[in-house]
C-alpha cells in the first residue's frame, strides 16, 4: 500500500502462537477476514479404473495415520506424549472422517488419487490478508467518535453534565479509535505513513493531570460536535498515555521501521504527529490562551475555553461558570430579578428565588454602588429601604417615583422635609391581638444591652406593653400619639389612671392580670423599671419626633395592595445609636405587619427589604423570623453588614442566619478577622495536577488581596461558588441617567 510494505496488529490474534508467529511482517484484522486455518479439502475427480482395492486404502491410510502421530509441524499440531498410537488412531479418524471416506471411494476408483486424496492433509491453504483503504479508516474513526458523543446525549448541555459526572466518579474505561497519518523523508523519497490507533485506559488509573486535561478535551470535543480533529488526536494521545493505555481492536499501519514497531505503533505514530501527552498538554493550554484572548470561537465552545482557561491557569477550580447556572439557585425563576455581578464572560449573575440574601463587605467596598443602587434602580415591586447614608434615596427615589409607584422618605429628625409615620396606628384592637402587638412594639423599643442580668429590660417591656396596649385600647387609631406612651413611662398621674384602665379592660384577661401585678410593684423595683424604659424612648422624645409620628401616611399594607410603595427611612450615620429605638420599630412593625396576615396569593410581587447596617439595629427577633417564614409571605431580605463579627454581635444565632440565605455576597474580605480565611476553606480545595496533594482552589491572602478587589465571591444554597465582577451603577450610563431624589409633595 502506497508503495511500501503494510502491516496489521491484531492484539487477540497475538495469544495464539498455532495461529500467528509475532515476529512476521504480516498479520490480520480481527473481524476483517482473519486467519483461514481451514484445509483445502480439494476433491480430485477423475475417471480411474476399478483396480484399486481396500488393502491399498488400509495400508496408506495407516501410513497417514502414523505420518501425523509422528509429525513435528511448524504449526506445534503435536499431539500429547501420553497418547499411543493407538489412541491416536480414533481421534485421526474422527478428525479426517470425511477425507477418509473420499479416499476410500476414490480408492476403489484409483488407487493413485486415493494416495494425492490422502496427501491434501498435509496441504494448507496459503494464509489471506484483508487490508482496510485509508477512506474505510477515515469512515471508522468518524463512527467511533459519533458514537461516542451520542452515548453522552443530543447535544452539548446534556453531554457536558454527563462527561463532569463521568470524571467525578473515575470508573469509566475510555476508548478512542484515531487515524494518524504523516510523511517522511528518506532522501529524496516521500513516504507516507498511517497508524490506525484504537486505545482504552481506565479513568481510575489515570493520574489527576491527565484526567482533569482528558476532561477538558472531551468536553471541547463535545462542544466542537466532534468537528475539530484536533482534539480527537489530543483525546487519544491522553487515553493512550504514551503507553499506558491498552490496545482496544486493531491496529493496521504502514510506513514503520522495525524499530518503530518494537517500540510501539501507537506510540511512534503520536510521536509523528507531535502528540505525546507533554506536547498535548502544552498544546491545550496554548490553544485556550489564544482561544480566550483572540475570541474567535463563540457560543458552548465559548463558553468552554473560558471555564478551561481559568480551571488549568489555576490548577483547578471549582468556581460556578455561567453555562452551569441551570439548575442551581441562581437560575431565573420569574420576573422580579436581583442583579449580583457579572461574570467575566459578560454574563450576569442574579437572583429571583424566594429566599432572602446577605452582602458582608467592609465600608468602602462597593456594595452600595454594586448592589444597591442597580436593583433599587431596576425592580419593579414594592420596596422597604434602610437607609443609613441618606445616598440611597438621593440617587434611586426620582425613577422609582417616576415607573414604580409612590415613595415614602421618613426622615424623624427632619420633619419637614419628612412623611409621617406612627406605630400606635397599627396595633390592632381586637382582644385576641391588642397585647401581641403591644409586645411586639415595646421589644422593639427596648434596645437590647450587653447586661448579664436581662431582669430589668423583660420587666421594662412588660410596663411598656401595658402603656401601649392601654393606649391603643382606649383610643381610635387616628388619636394615639407617642407623647401618651412617655407620659406613663414617668409615672405619676398618666401611671395611676393607667393601672386603673388595665384593671377594667374586662374583655382582654391579660391585661387585667398585669394591671395587677404592677400595681403590686413595690415603688423602689418600679423606679427602676421605669427608668430603665426612659432610657431606650429618649429616642421618641422631642418636638421633631411628635411632629414626624403625629399620624401615619402610609400602612405596612400598602406593600401588598399593587400599588408598589417605596418607603425609605433614613437618620444620620452619627445619629443612629441614639434612635435606635425608632429605627427598630419602624422595621419590626412592617416585617410582623406582612408576616401577620393571610398569605399572599401566589404570583404576587415579592416585597424587597433593602437593609443597610442591619446589625447596628441590635438583636431583632423579626429578622430572624422573616428569614425563616418570609418567604412564604413574599418578603426578601436583603441584609447588608461590615463583617461577620458585628452580626454575631447582635445576634446569638447569627451563624444560622447567615447559613439560613439563599445567596452570600462577600466583598474584600479581610483576612484580619479571618474572613478571608473561611472563605478559602469553603470554597474548597483540589488535586494538584503535580503532585496529586490537596490544595486551596484560593488562598486566603488572594482573597484579602488586589486581584479580588473588583470581585464578589457568592455561595448560593446548594451551588459552586461563583467569582462575579463588581457592576458599579455610575459605570453604567442607563443606572446613571436614572439616579436623583425624587420631589416629595
Amino acid at each position: 500500500m502506497r508503495g511500501v510494505d503494510a502491516a496489521l496488529v491484531s492484539q487477540n490474534r497475538l495469544d495464539s502462537p498455532r495461529k500467528f508467529n509475532q515476529a512476521s511482517s504480516h498479520a490480520a484484522i480481527e473481524g476483517g477476514g482473519g486467519v483461514v486455518d481451514e484445509y483445502s479439502g480439494s476433491t480430485i475427480l477423475g475417471i480411474g479404473w476399478l483396480t484399486s482395492s481396500a488393502l491399498f486404502f488400509l495400508i496408506f491410510s495407516s501410513i497417514a495415520c502414523l505420518i501425523s502421530y509422528r509429525k513435528v509441524g511448524e504449526n506445534k499440531e503435536r499431539p500429547s506424549e501420553s497418547m499411543s498410537f493407538g489412541e491416536y488412531a480414533p481421534k485421526f479418524a474422527r478428525e479426517f472422517k470425511g477425507r477418509l471416506i473420499l479416499s476410500a471411494f476414490l480408492f476403489l476408483i484409483s488407487s493413485i488419487l486415493g494416495i494425492i486424496a490422502l496427501a491434501t492433509i498435509f496441504i494448507k491453504k496459503r494464509e489471506k490478508m484483508k487490508y482496510l483503504t485509508i477512506r474505510e479508516m477515515r469512515v471508522m474513526e468518524d463512527e467511533e467518535n459519533s458514537k461516542w458523543l451520542a452515548s453522552l446525549g443530543a447535544n452539548h448541555a446534556v453531554r457536558s453534565e454527563k462527561i463532569d459526572q463521568i470524571f467525578l466518579d473515575a470508573s469509566e474505561t475510555m476508548t478512542a479509535t484515531y487515524l494518524a497519518e504523516w510523511e517522511s523523508w528518506s532522501g529524496q523519497v516521500k513516504i507516507e505513513g498511517y497508524c490506525l490507533i484504537n486505545i482504552k485506559r481506565s479513568l481510575a488509573a489515570m493520574d489527576n493531570r491527565d484526567r482533569e486535561h482528558l476532561r477538558i478535551v472531551e468536553q471541547l470535543n463535545s462542544a466542537a460536535n466532534g468537528a475539530e480533529r484536533k482534539y480527537r488526536l489530543w483525546r487519544t494521545s491522553l487515553i493512550h498515555g504514551d503507553g499506558k493505555g491498552a490496545p482496544n481492536g486493531i491496529y493496521q499501519y504502514s510506513g514503520l521501521s522495525e524499530t518503530d514497531r518494537q517500540r510501539g505503533h501507537a506510540t511512534v505514530a503520536l510521536e509523528k504527529k507531535s502528540a505525546s501527552v507533554s506536547q498535548v498538554i502544552s498544546a491545550l493550554n496554548q490553544h485556550l490562551f489564544e482561544s480566550k484572548n483572540v475570541k474567535t470561537s463563540s457560543g458552548a465552545l465559548a463558553s468552554v475555553i473560558d471555564e478551561s482557561f481559568e480551571v488549568l491557569s489555576q490548577g483547578g477550580s471549582k468556581w460556578l461558570r455561567s453555562a452551569k447556572i441551570p439548575g442551581t439557585v441562581f437560575e431565573p425563576q420569574g420576573e422580579h430579578v436581583l442583579h449580583i455581578g457579572t461574570f467575566d464572560d459578560g454574563q450576569p449573575l442574579t437572583y429571583s428565588g424566594e429566599g432572602s440574601m446577605i452582602t458582608i463587605a467592609p465600608p468602602g467596598s462597593g456594595k452600595t454602588q454594586c448592589n444597591v443602587f442597580p436593583n433599587l434602580l431596576s425592580w419593579a415591586g414594592p420596596a422597604v429601604v434602610l437607609d443609613i447614608s441618606g445616598d440611597i434615596f438621593e440617587n434611586t427615589s426620582k425613577w422609582r417615583s417616576e415607573n414604580v409607584g409612590p415613595v415614602y422618605k421618613f426622615s424623624p429628625l427632619e420633619p419637614e422635609s419628612s412623611h409621617c409615620y406612627n406605630p400606635l396606628t397599627f396595633v390592632r384592637r381586637e382582644p385576641d391581638y391588642i397585647w401581641e402587638d403591644s409586645r411586639l412594639l415595646a421589644e422593639m423599643m427596648i434596645v437590647p444591652s450587653s447586661s448579664a442580668d436581662p431582669f430589668w429590660e423583660n420587666e421594662a417591656r412588660t410596663a411598656l406593653t401595658a402603656a401601649i396596649a392601654y393606649i391603643c385600647y382606649s383610643n381610635p387609631p387616628e388619636m394615639r400619639p407617642m407623647h401618651q406612651v412617655l407620659d406613663i413611662m414617668y409615672g405619676g398621674d398618666p401611671w395611676s389612671e393607667m393601672l386603673v384602665g388595665l384593671k377594667l379592660a374586662a374583655d382582654v384577661r391579660v391585661m387585667m392580670q398585669n394591671g395587677t401585678a404592677l400595681a403590686a410593684m413595690n415603688e423602689k423595683t418600679l423606679a427602676s423599671v421605669l427608668q430603665t424604659a426612659r432610657s431606650s424612648l429618649s429616642a421618641w422624645a422631642g418636638e421633631r419626633i411628635a411632629r414626624a409620628t403625629a399620624r401615619s401616611d402610609w400602612s405596612p399594607g400598602d406593600l401588598r395592595d399593587g400599588s408598589n410603595p417605596t418607603i425609605y427611612i433614613y437618620i444620620r450615620p452619627n445619629e443612629v445609636e441614639s434612635y435606635l429605638s425608632l429605627l427598630r420599630v419602624f422595621i419590626g412593625q412592617h416585617i410582623r405587619v406582612l408576616t401577620g396576615g393571610k398569605v399572599p396569593p401566589r404570583g404576587s410581587p415579592p416585597i424587597l427589604f433593602m437593609l443597610d447596617e442591619l446589625p447596628r439595629l441590635r438583636n431583632m427577633p423579626p429578622v430572624d423570623e422573616a428569614l425563616n417564614i418570609g418567604r412564604k409571605y413574599g418578603l426578601r431580605l436583603w441584609m447588608f453588614a461590615q463583617s461577620v463579627g458585628q452580626i454575631r454581635e447582635a445576634y446569638k444565632n447569627a451563624d444560622g442566619m447567615i447559613g439560613s440565605c439563599a445567596v452570600r455576597i462577600y466583598m474584600n474580605a479581610s483576612g484580619a478577622d479571618g474572613l478571608a480565611e473561611k472563605i478559602s476553606e469553603e470554597i474548597g480545595t483540589v488535586d494538584s495536577f503535580t503532585d496529586g496533594q490537596k490544595r486551596r482552589v484560593v488562598d486566603a491572602a488572594d482573597l484579602a488581596g488586589p486581584s479580588f478587589r473588583d470581585y464578589q465571591i457568592v455561595f448560593g444554597l446548594n451551588a459552586r461558588p461563583a467569582k462575579v465582577r463588581k457592576d458599579f451603577a455610575w459605570k453604567n450610563d442607563v443606572l446613571r441617567s436614572r439616579m436623583g431624589a425624587a420631589n416629595l409633595p
